[in-house]
């Protein structure tokens, strides 16, 4: 009887502790679970973006001058902040940029003016821009032109620390652009904003090449 007893009672604890293991697989493994494990910026895309931007490719949306443009880059975010507030040598390593001078810097803002020029297989374009910038550290540069040959530009970079996995130090960083922009009335609507695409997938793409490169140099130096 007292043996019989026993077996019950240890039959019982088995079956509660296979029960927790159970419910504990069950949370870690449900939709709603991985969704607050896996939250980080590349998580919460669609899954062809995820795919594309852990690929190295650029994300480019939008239309007619309102455009969002993403990349994943291999670096830190210091490294990558340096790179995109590195205005007096944007023609080293910049599709299309003749010359870029830093005219102010005060605070957060800063100013700058860029000479680019772009070939077509028609025409060449040369234009001058002055933009100014807000920079919040190694979060967001805010910019906006405010002088020079277009009607309108204004947006920010996002940069976003990406994990490899919960809980680990970032390995990468996600950018992101954001911008409006509007031609002078002297350029086709049609012709500016084909150009402007393709040249900001090559900008985007450029970034990522000399951040990129940037970082895998002091991670040499640093050994």
């Amino acid at each position: 009887m007292i043996k019989q007893l026993h077996r019950r009672k240890y039959r019982a604890f088995i079956l509660l502790v296979l029960g927790a293991i159970a419910f504990s697989l069950t949370i870690i493994f449900s939709p709603v679970a991985n969704a607050k494990l896996f939250d980080g910026p590349v998580d919460k895309l669609p899954v062809e973006q995820r795919v594309a931007l852990r690929k190295g490719e650029v994300i480019l949306q939008g239309e007619k001058g309102e455009y969002t443009c993403r990349i994943l880059v291999t670096s830190s975010l210091e490294n990558a902040w340096q790179v995109l507030t590195d205005y007096e040598n944007f023609d080293e390593f910049l599709p299309g940029v003749e010359s870029s001078q830093l005219i102010e810097r005060q605070g957060d803002r800063t100013v700058f003016q860029q000479i680019n020029k772009i070939k077509t297989f028609v025409f060449i374009i040369e234009s001058s821009i002055k933009i100014a910038n807000t920079e919040t550290y190694l979060q967001q540069i805010a910019f906006e032109a405010i002088a020079g040959d277009i009607e309108n530009l204004k947006g920010k970079w996002i940069l976003e620390p990406v994990s490899p996995y919960p809980s680990a130090p970032p390995d990468k960083v996600l950018l992101t652009h954001k911008v409006a922009v509007e031609p002078a009335p002297s350029l086709s609507d049609d012709i500016f904003y084909k150009i402007y695409e393709n040249r900001l997938e090559e900008t985007v793409a450029a970034i990522k090449q000399e951040t990129e490169k940037r970082f895998g140099q002091i991670s040499v130096d640093s050994k």
